[in-house]
């Protein structure tokens, strides 16, 4: 549910040992259906990916715009999916897998496209694969996954296919577009002007807190940009959106001065201040969702947000399309991601769920013998903790949302709470209202197909 800027800054995050919101969201309930090649939501099953450290092939947080004889950065619009950020010439995304030290690379649905054999421990930085900038021929420079064994000096990038790679120059081997961001001109707005404003530099390179001023004439942009509007002494007031045009766009910013951190991805800002994190629709301006402990950015429709030191997904509306179980996830490519619980990594169709009109729950992931319940428990409210057993002093095992359903196989009373247990050593309390239970076998997973 949308709901106005104003409001969803000062929504609080409640914490408590069973119930931690009681403004409840109203997500679509629950539990998964499986792809036609599956039996569940998982498309790779928990401990099939075998995996120390996942991680999404993204890149550099600002991009570079050619003018007159500079570089000028500036924070585009990110459009599509990570590696169509960056101008790369990849024909899919991809992710990054660590094994036993080693960097190897797969696609979204665990298909192996480059045996793990980079180590990570004899490339630069200890980086491993990475996006890197290179060098040219012809002095140009490209954007492209690759990694360099600094023991040789040598360096290689990864084709399109991300199956074969391609020996480069040490020397035409980048680690970064530039070294020290402050000291190189960037778009801002200043007296109502669209330019590009330049620190100045004494002689040994260092600056010195002058700054200059040039409308900008170019037409280096190639996406929508989030730039800084500044005052006179050259301070950031706020921030606009400049269209491709180099047209100013609505100052939806102006009331956001503290969140000095963040992104512009698909239509959406992801800002961060301490441990806040918010997104704010760009155009309309108002709050998506809740305000979380921590988020990624939205691609294919969804975004990994975290609270209570557990991550789930949101649809575009802000609705809830997952419990917070997972201890770490990646963005969301065709519909699946990456998710790790435990020490486990799996990979799950987070959109075939949801276009079935599901929730993807706590039953939907880890499973259950339905024939055997009791009966049925709907959750009615947000953030409520599944338990490792009947009381407040068990582990927290994550949260669920509201309208998820759950088979239930056991009930029992204690600290003024009816305890359900919903899968071996999971439970969920209620004092009343929290949730609503059910005689009868459980069967939420039998609902109708629901395109959105």
């Amino acid at each position: 549910m949308k709901k106005k800027l104003i409001i969803a800054l000062g929504l609080a995050m409640l914490v408590g040992c069973g119930q931690k919101n009681t403004e409840p969201e109203e997500p679509e309930a629950t539990e998964e259906t499986a792809p036609a090649e599956s039996t569940s939501v998982w498309v790779s099953p928990l401990g099939s990916i075998n995996a120390s450290s996942v991680k999404v092939m993204e890149g550099f947080e600002k991009r570079e715009v050619v003018y007159g004889d500079h570089t000028v950065l500036v924070d585009q619009e990110r459009i599509g999916y990570p590696q169509e950020w960056f101008d790369t010439d990849y024909t899919c995304d991809a992710i990054i897998i660590e094994t036993d030290g080693k960097h190897g690379i797969y696609d979204y649905s665990g298909k192996l496209l480059y045996e793990p054999t980079v180590n990570v421990h004899s490339t630069p930085f200890s980086q491993g694969i990475n996006l890197a900038k290179i060098k040219n021929s012809d002095g140009s420079f490209r954007y492209a996954y690759g990694y360099c064994n600094q023991t040789i000096s040598s360096a290689v990038v990864f084709e399109p296919d991300f199956k074969t790679v391609t020996d480069v120059a040490f020397d035409d081997y980048g680690f970064a577009p530039y070294q020290d961001e402050s000291k190189y001109p960037f778009f801002a707005i200043v007296g109502g002007t669209f330019g590009v404003v330049t620190p100045e530099l004494d002689d040994e390179g260092k600056r010195t807190g002058q700054y200059s001023f040039e409308a900008y004439s170019g037409t280096g942009l190639t996406q929508n940009a989030v730039v800084p509007v500044m005052d006179a002494m050259y301070k950031t007031a706020s921030y606009v959106i400049v269209y491709q045009n180099g047209s100013i766009g609505p100052n939806v910013l102006e009331e956001l001065g503290k969140y000095q951190k963040g992104s512009y991805a698909n239509g959406y800002y992801r800002l961060k201040y301490d441990d806040t994190t918010i997104f704010i629709h760009a155009t309309s301006a108002t709050q998506i969702g809740w305000a979380y402990h921590d988020a990624k950015n939205f691609s294919g429709g969804y975004a990994p947000v975290k609270r209570y030191g557990y991550w789930a997904f949101i649809n575009e509306e802000g609705e809830e399309v997952t419990d917070y179980v997972f201890s770490e996830v990646t963005g969301v490519y065709d519909g699946k991601a990456y998710v790790r619980v435990g020490r486990q990594w799996g990979i799950i169709d987070i959109a075939y769920a949801v276009n079935r009109g599901k929730t993807v729950a706590w039953t939907a992931l880890f499973g259950s013998e339905k024939a055997d319940s009791k009966g049925t428990l709907t959750v009615q409210v947000a953030d409520l903790n599944f338990r490792s057993g009947a009381g407040t002093a068990y582990e927290a095992l994550g949260n669920s949302v509201p309208g998820s359903q759950y088979p239930v196989y056991e009930i029992t009373e204690g600290q003024g709470y009816t305890w359900y247990r919903i899968d071996e050593g999971v439970w969920l309390p209620s004092e009343g209202t929290w949730a609503t239970y059910e005689e009868g076998v459980f069967t939420a997973d039998e609902g109708p197909v629901k395109n959105k």
